[in-house]
């Protein structure tokens, strides 16, 4: 092969040049001989040098140039770089959940407890209401109080999403800060299952089908509803019949009771222009006052009966018209005894009947 034979070539000059430059450097220095007739004795006494390849000794400490001094050293910066803030994770107790059964549209509720050491933690602000993740919305967020006085953290979930199949999914972990610097707190991912409320495979069977008729409506019996129409119709006329006849009698009482009402029922006997329908009204007048009544105390009758107080000014043209009918013994126009009773006689049932 031209590579292997052009290695041993190489490998061969390298050896003899090794070997020439070896001899040569002896002969340099070995010392030369004396020269003829010259008294041996008399020659230096010179230690033998040695032959070949001479390893200069190492250098003399003493006599070694001093090293360059070393650069001086950078002076430390005057300002200390600021720490990191040291952040420190609270674990709080959490309370287990139920983690089967769940489908889409359930509400999970978390329940974290706010202590920390015995001591009360608080929070620098709730957790906000958002979606977290493909499976759950956070929907509230609050504090309560239990029985025993501790502080809950409450939150509620809800399932937005479910697979097609029972799968088993997180509820996520919590990250929030509290109100004191440098401490969050911090719970773990809380496994739960949640499975699709139908299966997406049914058996092709009768009866077993995805989707299934109609239920008819059910029948609604109405002949309960028709008697208790038709009773409390029969109550409700039976009502208004004792009302009307409720209100005919205390009509009829009133005619046989009330003064006016009584004059009434005289005078429609009399003769229009006899002067006993005069006497019959001036009877009922004074009946109503408990006392004779004319004109000046007049006031007297409308205090004890305030009802005719509308009939005021026709009392005492009356009382006018009745002077001049007793005493002139002539009729007077403009005056209708027959026609003030009636009106009196109304606004006497009206008020007292």
């Amino acid at each position: 092969m031209p590579s292997f034979w052009r290695l041993r070539l190489l490998s061969a000059c390298a050896a003899l040049a090794l070997i020439c430059c070896g001899a040569t450097q002896a002969q340099d220095t070995t010392p030369p001989a004396p020269a003829a007739g010259t008294d041996a004795a008399a020659a230096p006494d010179t230690p033998p040098q040695p032959t070949g390849y001479v390893i200069p000794p190492p250098p003399d400490p003493a006599t070694a140039p001093a090293e360059p001094a070393a650069a001086p050293a950078e002076p430390a910066a005057d300002v200390a770089a600021p720490a990191a803030p040291v952040i420190s994770a609270v674990n709080p107790e959490v309370d287990p959940l139920r983690p089967f059964g769940y489908v889409i549209g359930d509400i999970v509720t978390q329940r974290v407890v706010l202590e920390y050491d015995g001591k009360p933690l608080e929070l620098g602000a709730l957790p906000p209401l958002e979606r977290t993740g493909n499976w759950f919305e956070r929907r509230d967020a609050r504090v309560e109080r239990d029985a025993a006085g501790r502080r809950w953290l409450v939150l509620d979930y809800q399932i937005i999403n479910v697979p097609e199949e029972l799968r088993a999914i997180e509820l996520p972990a919590l990250d929030i800060e509290t109100a004191v610097s440098g401490r969050r707190l911090q719970t773990t991912p809380m496994p739960l299952t949640v499975a699709p409320l139908t299966p997406n495979v049914v058996l092709a069977r009768a009866g077993l089908e995805e989707m299934r008729p109609d239920d008819p409506a059910p029948h609604i019996d109405t002949a309960p509803y028709e008697r208790g129409l038709h009773a409390a119709l029969y109550a409700g006329a039976l009502l208004v019949a004792l009302w009307a006849a409720l209100a005919l009698l205390r009509q009829f009482n009133a005619r046989r009771r009330l003064p006016f009402s009584r004059a009434q029922r005289d005078i429609a006997r009399l003769d229009a222009g006899s002067i006993e329908v005069w006497r019959r009204l001036h009877r009922a007048l004074d009946d109503t006052a408990g006392q004779v009544v004319r004109d000046h105390n007049l006031p007297l009758l409308l205090a004890r009966a305030p009802w005719l107080a509308p009939l005021e000014a026709d009392l005492r043209r009356f009382f006018e018209a009745s002077q001049t009918r007793f005493f002139a013994d002539r009729a007077v126009d403009g005056v209708e005894p027959r026609t003030l009773c009636a009106q009196a006689a109304k606004l006497e049932r009206s008020a007292l009947a």
